[in-house]
């Protein structure tokens, strides 16, 4: 018997026991143990190693013996966990392994009914493909649920009576997850009883279609619902700026990369790109003109990029590739392209001189875990940027981890004040970056010192009122002299007119701190002003 024969019968003997569960309001903890433990050797037996070492985990919290009563609600969450090993590993229907990850989100034209009746659906099939919507067929409410969590369809179609269920069971069952990708759900029934109705709309069904049906509004109301769904789905998943994958998609499809590449082996690569000095850009130029340069840099890359690649907004000015069936070294060339396409486009301003921009580009290989990679393509990418930006630098595994630089330079001609930030500064540690703490009483001599690298990040908090040196000159002499892409300035003033702080903000400081204030409160105010410092 092939390995998916073996598969299909665990995930029916699987549901057969949940479908048991579902009749009583209580489970034992040995009969969870016992299910467990079975579910644990067959699974491993026939090769679903991930929900082996799922069982495996679960089990280590339970009492082989323990006769206590565990309530069947509070297994919803277990339960969909483990459904989920079974879409993951749904090899038949080559759903998340065909090199495109076959998905609702790819094909958005697929309905699942879910009815008895042979004879209707049979003639709703029919005349729903003729209009190019594809349509899969479960006769029962147990086969409903199981091509429910394998295929992900986009549309739900389900009848109130079912030999084996009713269709508020299998609402109870799916609510959740078709609620979270955006499924519409409709309950189709002779028996249009208020109750009836009133009950599909209280359990999350979109709409409650009466029997019989009449097949020319019928098709179009399907065809409605699915481009409901699309939208919803784009608008949710693809930034609305760039017409990139939005974060939300990058997550989803990085998931989906990883677990394949722990199912078949195969490898694929991501890639961390970020415009160089943007935030000069913005500045200089403008927002609108930011968001043109966005908009142009993935232009290129959608245009660019293979069928078989995604292309994400990671936040803000970065941005991410997976590329699958991809070593870093392949990778280069398609990222070289781009750069070349990049670096011909001028962009123009109005009342400004025309300018280029760059980027520079992080690259690693899948090769443990998903962690992993993400902090080896964002390591490959800050490296990139200390040697001077607009290159790529593909991650290497004998070079130990780059870690940012994050100075913190406190200067206030108060020695309590120091003495109190510097012992607070002194205890955040990260992992993301080497923090040192650097005091000055004066606006003079932190000036005149040694202090500035070009490769480091700076957190500058500059007291308002010093002697020899004010701050705002102190501060108007930083943005002269030094850019501010890896400065960033906090003043600490005891100044409360809005003039003044006017006056600052217009000088350059990214933000103010008004005294008294106490040491915590500015410790965590600079770990949200330096997230962008370690991106």
């Amino acid at each position: 018997m092939a390995r998916n024969d073996y598969r299909s019968m665990l995930l029916q003997r699987m549901e057969k026991t949940f479908s048991n569960w579902s009749d009583t309001e209580h489970v034992k903890e040995q009969e969870l143990y016992r299910f467990l433990h079975t579910m644990k050797g067959t699974s491993g037996t026939i090769g679903m190693t991930d929900l082996a070492r799922f069982c495996s985990g679960q089990l280590d919290t339970l009492t082989e013996t323990s006769d206590a009563l565990i309530p069947v609600r509070s297994l919803k969450n277990f339960i969909s966990l483990m459904r989920n090993f079974f879409v993951q590993d749904s090899t038949p229907i080559q759903v998340h392994t065909s090199t495109n990850l076959t998905s609702a989100e790819n094909n958005d034209s697929f309905v699942l009914i879910i009815d008895d009746d042979l004879e209707f659906v049979s003639y709703v099939k029919e005349n729903l493909e003729k209009s190019g919507i594809q349509v899969v067929i479960a006769l029962d409410g147990k086969k409903g649920l199981e091509l429910f969590y394998t295929l992900l369809p986009n549309m739900l179609i389900v009848d109130i009576q079912l030999p084996d269920m009713n269709g508020f069971d299998i609402l109870a069952q799916i609510g959740d997850i078709a609620r979270s990708r955006y499924v519409p759900i409709a309950i189709v029934s002779g028996d249009n009883s208020k109750e009836n109705i009133t009950r599909a709309y209280t359990m999350g069904a979109m709409d409650f279609v009466i029997k019989p049906i009449d097949m020319s509004v019928f098709i179009p109301y399907v065809h409605n619902r699915l481009q409901y769904k699309k939208a919803i789905w784009q608008s949710a998943s693809i930034d609305e700026l760039t017409g990139a994958g939005n974060r939300r998609q990058f997550n989803d499809t990085f998931a989906q990369f990883s677990a394949l590449a722990e199912r078949t082996r195969r490898s694929f690569t991501l890639v961390m790109m970020d415009l160089d000095h943007f935030k000069k850009v913005n500045d200089h130029y403008g927002h609108p003109m930011g968001d043109d340069v966005l908009r142009s840099f993935s232009r290129v890359v959608l245009n660019m990029k293979r069928e078989t690649d995604f292309f994400f907004r990671y936040g803000g000015e970065e941005f991410a590739l997976l590329l699958m069936d991809t070593t870093p070294d392949e990778s280069i060339i398609l990222v070289e392209r781009i750069r070349e396409k990049i670096a011909d486009i001028t962009f123009t301003a109005p009342s400004s001189e025309p300018f280029h921009v760059t980027f520079s580009a992080g690259a690693s290989e899948y090769r443990i875990n998903p962690e992993i990679l993400l902090n080896e393509a964002d390591q490959a990418l800050y490296q990139a940027k200390r040697n001077g930006r607009n290159q790529t630098v593909i991650y290497q595994l004998n070079n130990s981890d780059v870690k940012r630089h994050l100075n913190v330079m406190i200067i206030d001609d108060d020695l309590l004040v120091r003495t109190m930030l510097v012992k607070q500064f002194s205890n955040w540690t990260s992992d993301d970056m080497d923090i040192v703490v650097h005091e000055y009483p004066d606006g003079y001599s932190f000036l005149e010192s040694d202090w500035y690298k070009a490769d480091e990040n700076y957190m500058i908090l500059l007291d308002g009122m010093m002697p020899k040196m004010d701050g705002i000159e102190v501060l108007s002499t930083l943005r002269k002299r030094y850019p501010d892409d890896n400065i960033i300035v906090s003043m600490l003033t005891g100044r409360t007119s809005e003039s003044d702080i006017i006056l600052a903000l217009k000088k350059g400081a990214d933000d103010y701190i008004i005294k008294p204030f106490h040491p915590q409160e500015v410790l965590a105010r600079v770990q949200r002003l330096t997230e962008r410092l370690i991106k």
